[in-house]
Parts: structure tokens; C-alpha cells; sequence
């Protein structure tokens, strides 16, 4: 089999396959014994007629189809292989001949980019500012998510919780039945969907019930409403209260500040709700000075890819909105009639987001690569671990992470991502070592509210110098900076 390349537009390369003519005759045959087993040919046993028998009955291009059908892929995966191709998205055949059997296919090979110095770029960072109104609202919020609630026999009241049976019902028809719900009375001036009028008030029906009460009442849902089946419609509730409970928030004290955190008095909580605070916000400013440095990088970066690459992540991104929604009961066609688009209008903002995704992660990815970053085995356990903390899961999650490679190329890819943001801010400030060299790990200041426990509660050991990952940056995605609130607050 000879196998040449030839390079194409954009990334994209024609490689071509010829079979050596003894090859063909062998793929041809086989080919045709594969038929005369499927098809009983009068006068032979299942599989042993001959070939000529099988060319004369069904024609040479059938014998080529089935060889094709058969073969094809081996051949071109064994191709591929031979050219040292790896395809960036799925291949395009672009001719198929024979006499001698020859294939050409388009193959999206891997995308360009060429960075500027952008080692020399600098940026004045943010200063990092923390006030006593800072502390005293983090001390609020762990006093908030420390409270315990306390039934009480009066009307329910603004920042109560109520337990209720609620049917909902369009018309005659019932739509949901729950014997047991909770609800919180937050005000609906704070919560931005129903300052903004897209979220129904389901508060101010039910202020004034107290424990027996009962009550029927209708809300009108919005028509952007992702559930069909309430979109635009008046829904009749018919709720029964059980218990009225209202919040008791403990004594801001020494007493409080050992129950939430490994601290002996209040000041000492302070200081530690201080130090993660200025924590919390450097990292965020240096994430953000990260972005600027990208952005700079950008103007100045040559970035090339696949044509077939960009549309394939756009196929992905239509599909995935597709199967959200019809988890949500709707279908692309609704959708598209509630935004008043058409399919033409959607694939073309995707396009827009993808290829801002691309250029932004080709571009960290390149940033990854020259500055020598990686991911261990060990950062992807620690983080799944505190995952898995943060989401009440037990240690089955971060121990079934270690045989999923999915999973860990997606949390190398978060990690990676993030250090290289981390790096740009370095180089911004003029802090950055030489490209390759380990940036010494700095202590994470742990959250008092998610303190987590990190030693394995099995035999499973992960071992850095033996476990090693380098992860690519996503070309899809890129981490935010809320990715770190959700990981340190």
C-alpha cells in the first residue's frame, strides 16, 4: 500500500492510499467469498463458490462495495497510521477508483498558531483590597448557612420556610402532585428572574398561611418558559401548609467560630475569612489580567484550523442543544418559532462562540506547550476529591474518576487552563520564570465554609512521579473566572 500527503487550504490535508494490485485481487476475493457465505448459490456449499462464479452472478462493483463496506476503514485508519496523521474531525472521502484500488481523503490535520513575543507584554495588576465590610459579609453568609430552622405558630413571613402539599393544574388537568415540598420565602425583589419579569412570584401567594391553612391561587407563566406544557399558560395551585418555620441564626461568637471552622475565637475566624477573601480575590484579578493578556496575544497571534473542525463543533453544540431540549419537552422547531430565528440564523451565531472558543483555547493550548505546563495524576485526584466535598458525594466519585478517562482529561483540562491564566498573569507582572520551569506551588488558604478532609479512605495511591498528565486546553471551552468562586467559596 502506498500512502503520500499532499497539503490543502486551511489546515487540511489530502492524503491519498493506492493498493498494490495483488493487494486489490486479495481484498476482491475476499470480498467475494464474504458474499457467496451470505448468498446460496445454486451447485455450491455456503462460502465455496468460486470467484468468478460470484463476479459473473453479481457484478464486479458489488464485489468492490462489499470490499469497500468491509475493508475501507482498516485501510484508512492503517493509512492514517503510516502518514502520522492525527484527524482533528471526522474524515471527507473525496474519490474512491479502482484498477488499482485508490482513495483519496480529506484529513483536518492539526491547526496553526504562531504567538507573538507575547512574553514581553505587561500589565499594571489590580490591587487587592479587602475592608471590614468584606469580613462582616462573609461572616454573615456563614452564619446564614449555619442557621437551623425553628417552627413557629404565627403567619409565614418573609425569610420563612414552608412545608406543603401542592397540586398544579391546568384546568382540569393535573400537571405535577407533591405531598412534601419546602419553600423559602426570599423576597422577589431579590431575585434578579423576577426583577427582570421572567420567573413567576410564587412568594406573595402564600405570605400569611400559617401550619393548616389552605389555599388555591393561579400564576401566569411567562411564554419564554423553558417547560412547554406551562409556557404562557394560568396555572392553578391548591397548596396545604403543614409547618411554618422561621430561621434562628446562632451567636456570633467564640462558641460559633469553633463550630465552623478549627479556630479557637471569633477574631481568629475573622482573620481566617480575611486571608481567604484577599485569597479568593487575587486569584480572581489575576485571572482576569490573564484575559487581558490573551487578548493582546490575540491581536497579534496567526491562528489557523480545519474548516471540518469548526463544523463539527458546531454539529456538536446544535446537537447538544437539541437533546436540552427535549429534556425540557421542546423540540429545535419550537425553539427556533419562540426565538423567532431559523435554523440558518442559530448555526450562525454558534459559529460565532465556536470560533472564539477555538481561537482562545488554540492559543492557551500553544501558551501550555511553550511554557512547559502540565497536570499530575495527583492535582486531578485532589480536585476530584474536592468535587466531590463541595457536592455532598462520597468517596465512590473521586475513586471512580481514577477509571474514567474522560473525566480526568476534562478536570486536566480545567487545571491546565487555569495554570495557564495563572502563568499569562505572571508574565503580565513580569513575575513569570523561564519557559519549563515548576512555578512553586502556593499554599491554598482552605475555605472555612468547605473544609474537606483529603487523605484517600481507600488502598488507592496516586503516585506523581509515575502518573504524570499533559492535558491540551480545551479548544471548546474555556475556564471562567466562575470556575474559581465555585471552587474557593
Amino acid at each position: 500500500m502506498k500512502v503520500t500527503t499532499e497539503e490543502l487550504e486551511r489546515c487540511e490535508i489530502l492524503m491519498t492510499i493506492e493498493a498494490e494490485p495483488a493487494q486489490e485481487q486479495d481484498l476482491l476475493k475476499k470480498a467475494a467469498g464474504r458474499i457467496s457465505r451470505q448468498v446460496q448459490i445454486p451447485g455450491f456449499r455456503p462460502g465455496k463458490a468460486p470467484y468468478n462464479t460470484i463476479l459473473r452472478r453479481f457484478g464486479l462493483e458489488s464485489i468492490q462495495q462489499e470490499a469497500l463496506e468491509h475493508s475501507g476503514e482498516k485501510i484508512v485508519t492503517d493509512a492514517l497510521k503510516e502518514a502520522d496523521l492525527n484527524p482533528q474531525a471526522p474524515l471527507k472521502f473525496d474519490e474512491v477508483s479502482w484498477q488499482p484500488l485508490t482513495i483519496k481523503v480529506r484529513v483536518p490535520g492539526p491547526p496553526v498558531v504562531e504567538l507573538g513575543n507575547y512574553r514581553e507584554i505587561r500589565l499594571e495588576a489590580k490591587a487587592v483590597e479587602i475592608t471590614t465590610e468584606d469580613v462582616d459579609e462573609a461572616l454573615k453568609l456563614l452564619q446564614e448557612q449555619n442557621a437551623t430552622w425553628a417552627p413557629v405558630e404565627r403567619p409565614a413571613e418573609l425569610g420563612d420556610l414552608l412545608t406543603m402539599s401542592v397540586v398544579e393544574k391546568d384546568g382540569d388537568e393535573i400537571l405535577a402532585e407533591n405531598e412534601a415540598t419546602e419553600y423559602e420565602l426570599v423576597a422577589p425583589e431579590e431575585t434578579e428572574e423576577e426583577k427582570n419579569g421572567t420567573s413567576p412570584d410564587f412568594v406573595t401567594p402564600l405570605l400569611g398561611l400559617s401550619a393548616g391553612d389552605s389555599k388555591t391561587f393561579t400564576i401566569t407563566y411567562p411564554d419564554n418558559w423553558d417547560a412547554e406544557r406551562y409556557a404562557g399558560k394560568e396555572i392553578t395551585f391548591e397548596v396545604e401548609v403543614s409547618s411554618v418555620k422561621e430561621k434562628e441564626l446562632d451567636e456570633l461568637d467564640d462558641d460559633f467560630a469553633q463550630s465552623v471552622s478549627e479556630v479557637e475565637t471569633l477574631k481568629e475566624l475573622r482573620e481566617e475569612l480575611r486571608s481567604n477573601i484577599e485569597w479568593r480575590r487575587r486569584t480572581q484579578y489575576d485571572h482576569e489580567l490573564g484575559h487581558q493578556v490573551l487578548d493582546k496575544i490575540l491581536a497579534d497571534a496567526k491562528i489557523e484550523w480545519p474548516e471540518a473542525l469548526e463544523e463539527y463543533q458546531i454539529d456538536q453544540e446544535l446537537e447538544g442543544l437539541q437533546k436540552r431540549l427535549e429534556q425540557a419537552g421542546l423540540n429545535l422547531d419550537s425553539y427556533l418559532s419562540m426565538q423567532n430565528k431559523t435554523q440558518t440564523e442559530l448555526r450562525q451565531e454558534i459559529r460565532e462562540r465556536v470560533v472564539k472558543s477555538l481561537k482562545n483555547g488554540l492559543v492557551l493550548s500553544k501558551v501550555a506547550e511553550l511554557e512547559g505546563l502540565k497536570v499530575s495524576q495527583t492535582e486531578i485526584l485532589e480536585r476530584a476529591k474536592a468535587i466531590a466535598h463541595i457536592s455532598g458525594a462520597d468517596d465512590r466519585f473521586w475513586q471512580g474518576v481514577l477509571s474514567s478517562q474522560s473525566y480526568q482529561a476534562s478536570i486536566a483540562t480545567d487545571l491546565l487552563t487555569n495554570k495557564t491564566f495563572e502563568r499569562l498573569a505572571l508574565i503580565a507582572k513580569g513575575e513569570a520564570p523561564e519557559p519549563g520551569a515548576e512555578i512553586e506551588a502556593v499554599e491554598a488558604i482552605t475555605s472555612t465554609i468547605v473544609a474537606a478532609d483529603t487523605s484517600p479512605a481507600g488502598p488507592v495511591e496516586a503516585k506523581e512521579e509515575t502518573a504524570e498528565v499533559s492535558a491540551e486546553v480545551s479548544t471548546g471551552e474555556v475556564a471562567s473566572e466562575e470556575a474559581i468562586d465555585k471552587e474557593h467559596s
